[in-house]
């Protein structure tokens, strides 16, 4: 039985040994670091994509935010541009005025 067991051990310890040992090392440690590290090439690929895409999001915003800005101070320095602002986005008018509303 024993005998068995120790006749296993130098195959394992032979197959390790050789250059086929070295070549199952080095596919182990290339499975392990792809999928199963705690920062496994597969985790970088998604937070890098993630992080690309947040900084677009964010540039969509700040553009957002300025334009906005730009629209705000418009607003508030000019009564006329506040004046079509509100006929066009809202539909108001002055008491004496007719509407007509046109769809393309």
């Amino acid at each position: 039985m024993f005998k068995k067991i120790d006749v296993v051990f130098s195959y394992i310890r032979y197959f390790f040994l050789s250059r086929y040992g070295y070549i199952f090392v080095g596919v182990v440690f290339v499975v392990w670091m792809t999928f199963f590290d705690t920062n496994s090439f597969v985790k970088s690929w998604r937070l890098r994509s993630e992080n690309i895409r947040l900084k677009r999001e964010n540039t969509a915003t700040q553009h957002s935010i300025d334009e906005n800005e730009r629209l705000i101070k418009a607003l508030t320095d000019d009564r006329e541009t506040l004046e079509r602002y509100a006929r066009e986005k809202y539909g108001m008018k002055a008491s004496d005025e007719d509407v007509f509303i046109f769809e393309e």
